[in-house]
């Protein structure tokens, strides 16, 4: 497995100083997802930031936006779900792609053990915050982990993930993580939510070869924009 940037077993203020040198002013936005109310880490002034890469990248490259810190709506309603759902009683929780690990904060607040992955260090470095933050360090692992190619050699009875469906190379490799990492067992379950807008028919397509799923539909209001959009939520069992 490939090595943090970071050392994350310092302290919280000093990885909080660690955040501020690279990204400058960072504070925590309180997000509430049910009857929770969770500390978030955030860029303070993300403009700023993205002006700051663009001006450093050199002609005709490519800038990388920092999508990783973004506090996407789909964890919103994926964290909702787990608070109100009856989930089974399992060992271990595998949470893909975590960026700030809303989703995976929200698990360890429930009591469950939970593995946060992911392939930025910046990401992994904010998700550590969070969970210390809230007071779930003892429950949450930083793994760094790339599911197109890692593997952890364990498997979890859950596997959740919001918005980590958006680059189509990818799909048939994220379906085979999948199912080498999800327990066996018929309790077993993959949880995703998504912008309807990422349809993902080749990871589903893929994933049917060992998985039935179901989808469901919410509808909501932006709360910056007031225009609608719409998640989609998919639970998966091995079929």
């Amino acid at each position: 497995m490939p090595e943090v940037g970071y050392d994350l077993e310092r302290p919280m203020d000093e990885l909080l100083e660690v955040a501020r040198a690279k990204f400058g002013e960072v504070i925590f936005e309180e997000v509430s997802i049910g009857e929770l109310k969770l500390k978030i880490l955030q860029i303070k002034d993300m403009p700023a930031y993205i002006d700051k890469l663009v001006a450093k990248a050199k002609p005709g490259k490519t800038v990388e936006l920092p999508l990783w810190a973004k506090i996407w709506p789909s964890c919103l309603f994926l964290g909702l779900y787990l608070q109100h759902a009856k989930l089974a009683d399992v060992d271990s929780v595998l949470e893909l792609g975590a960026g700030v690990a809303v989703i995976g904060v929200v698990a360890a607040k429930m009591g469950h053990a939970v593995t946060v992955t992911d392939i930025e260090d910046d990401a992994l470095l904010f998700a550590r915050i969070n969970a210390l933050a809230n007071d779930v360090a003892d429950k949450v692992t930083i793994v760094k982990a790339d599911f197109t190619k890692d593997s952890l050699d364990v498997r979890f009875g859950y596997i959740i993930g919001c918005e980590v469906l958006y680059n189509e190379s990818t799909y048939k490799k994220v379906a085979g993580f999948v199912d080498k990492h999800l327990a066996e067992g018929p309790e077993a379950e993959v949880l995703l939510a998504m912008d309807k807008k990422r349809q993902a028919q080749e990871f589903f397509r893929a994933a049917s070869e060992k998985f039935v799923f179901m989808r469901k539909q919410f509808d909501f209001s932006d709360g910056e924009s007031g225009e609608g959009q719409v998640v989609n939520f998919y639970r998966m069992r091995r079929g």
